[in-house]
């Protein structure tokens, strides 16, 4: 074997080795799919937003039934304080 084939063998190595790593790399990219992982993550963070304005929601309805009650002196009550 000259020199001549030696570096051609090498060099072949080298980009069949490349070549592979590149071929692995996108099939764990593929496999792990973060963008998945990102829209699970949105998806429960929009569910905790939602569930947070419904609680809210119920607690305005409830100040509203209080402040709106017959007997109820919102002025008297603040000049009492």
């Amino acid at each position: 074997m000259n020199v001549f084939t030696m570096i051609v063998v090498i060099v072949a190595i080298c980009v069949v080795g490349d070549i592979l790593k590149r071929i692995f790399d996108v099939k764990k990219v593929k496999a792990s799919n973060p963008q998945q992982q990102d829209i699970a993550q949105l998806i429960a963070i929009n569910e905790k937003l939602n569930n947070q304005v419904k609680a809210l929601e119920t607690r305005v309805i409830n100040l509203e039934t209080i402040v709106t009650q017959e007997g109820y002196d919102l002025k008297q009550t603040i000049n009492s304080l």
